[in-house]
């Protein structure tokens, strides 16, 4: 059986995580391009959390909002997510993490 057999379907988006704080306006805006672009996340709030402060800074090893991580790959923080979204490549990103998280093979990108 070709791995096209197993494809009924799109598959599910990987998760997404923005670390935030409320008062942020680029934190804000990552927020509403990743739900202009139908992408579920989840928002963390470094504001009132010093653990999960301390988490971001460990992950993303910056001290800054937000920083957004698409599965395993940290994007950054706006900027970088908003150049992406301009490129195309945030559409490929989701799908490559997508397919990760699904335990599938990468795309042919060789």
């Amino acid at each position: 059986m070709s791995a096209d057999a197993h494809s009924t379907g799109p598959i599910d988006p990987p998760p997404i995580v923005v670390y935030q704080s409320p008062l942020c306006p680029f934190c804000h805006f990552a927020k509403r391009l990743l739900k202009k672009r139908g992408l579920p996340f989840e928002s963390i709030n470094v504001q009132l959390s010093a653990a999960k402060r301390d988490e971001m800074i460990q992950r993303a090893k910056r001290v800054t909002v937000p920083q957004i991580f698409i599965g395993e790959t940290h994007v950054g923080g706006y900027d970088e997510l908003a150049a992406l979204d301009r490129d195309g490549a945030l559409e490929r990103l989701v799908e490559a993490e997508a397919r990760r998280a699904a335990g599938e093979p990468p795309m042919g990108d060789a």
